[in-house]
């Protein structure tokens, strides 16, 4: 099996309710995707995305464009389903730019799965549990709002909670004294900064709160800030932005960083990487939420399968990425409550792609 042709679709996703606000003044209304389709020679084609925010990942949707202008070329006349050789390619023709990468290695899955006649999670090692807790964010806002959001959820049955903070350490001790009050509802309440605290606020916050039943997430940038915070603190400890490579997750554990990991596939290349670091995670005994930044089905459904091929002993939570946007530019409804599954029993990704709605492709490599 040959790859013939590999053609890019500019799209958007629409965040819902008008958009959602991070820490450092960060607001987040649409998110651009690119949607890949690569194409063999024997009639077999796959889906792959990336879709990611400037503001958020080291990660550019021209970025993308340009890095698959070198990439797609030298990809003409690959084996798809030799996952290692197209990483292998994709890493002489560019250096970097795993959330581009991430696109090709997605689209490819898709078509092991599709010739094999087996849904992705099975080619991943099994599918280890066909339906998994799902994880629900609650966005900045004031405290009662979001208070009222945690118990909202807590109440659809979402057993893990993220809220936002990282503005104002004072105002941030507010929002989660209100969002306490619902926690014994749930089995995590988890304390977001999105990596905007400086370790003295970080530790203000903790001190202001006192030794309360929450997992903080990813207080501060770099991770010799956040190893600072954690030595001094008993709550335990999720990291996300520090985890932007295999390198960066391996030194995490080396220097006890983190009890529980928060992976996206944008930022380690696609499902071929991720599961890798997946299956490090589960042998260190450290549970694993896996998602990214944005995107609709096609990433939802690498998603899916990354979680249900991962034990229930070691997935903190699922989380979809279509449950915070309008689009999905596929066809079918997302689950949006607090039970995740995949998409269908179908081989590879196990979804149809809405190609109505892709328009034409801005670019064709062949």
């Amino acid at each position: 099996m040959k790859i013939v042709r590999i053609s890019g679709f500019a799209v958007k996703y629409t965040v819902r309710n008008g958009g959602f606000r991070l820490s450092g003044g960060r607001k987040f209304t649409d998110f651009p995707s690119l949607i890949l389709r690569i194409d063999t020679d024997e009639g077999i084609s796959g889906w792959g995305e990336h879709a990611s925010s400037a503001q958020y990942m080291v990660a550019l949707h021209s970025g993308a464009i340009g890095a698959l202008s070198e990439i797609g070329p030298e990809l003409i006349g690959a084996d798809p389903r030799q996952l290692k050789v197209i990483h292998n390619i994709m890493d002489r023709a560019v250096k970097g730019h795993q959330y581009a990468k991430t696109a090709v290695d997605i689209a490819c899955w898709d078509i092991a799965g599709k010739a094999a006649g087996l849904p992705i999670a099975d080619l991943l090692g099994g599918i280890q549990q066909k339906e998994f807790p799902m994880l629900k964010m609650a966005v900045m806002d004031e405290p009662e709002i979001m208070a009222a959001s945690c118990l909202k959820l807590a109440d659809e049955g979402f057993r893990t909670v993220q809220i936002k903070v990282g503005n104002d350490w004072r105002a941030d001790v507010e929002r989660v004294e209100a969002c306490l009050e619902v926690a014994p509802k749930l089995d995590r309440l988890v304390v977001d900064a999105n990596a905007n605290y400086m370790p003295h606020e970080a530790l203000s916050l903790l001190n202001a709160l006192g030794p309360r039943d929450f997992i903080l997430e990813q207080p501060c940038r770099t991770l010799e800030d956040n190893l600072s915070v954690r030595r001094r603190i008993t709550q335990p400890m999720v990291l996300d932005e520090s985890l932007d490579s295999i390198d960066a997750v391996f030194r995490a554990h080396k220097e006890d960083g983190f009890d529980l990991a928060m992976l996206k596939l944008s930022r380690f290349g696609g499902i071929l990487p991720l599961s890798l670091v997946r299956d490090c995670c589960v042998a260190w005994n450290r549970p694993v939420t896996i998602e990214d930044m944005a995107g609709g089905g096609i990433i939802a459904a690498a998603s899916a399968h990354l979680a249900a091929s991962t034990p229930a002993s070691h997935l903190a939570a699922g989380s979809f990425c279509t449950a915070y946007v309008e689009q999905t530019y596929t066809l079918g409804d997302w689950p949006q409550g607090a039970i995740g599954r995949l998409p269908s029993d179908n081989p590879g990704l196990g979804i149809d792609v809405d190609l109505d709605a892709l328009g034409e492709p801005i670019f064709i490599y062949e």
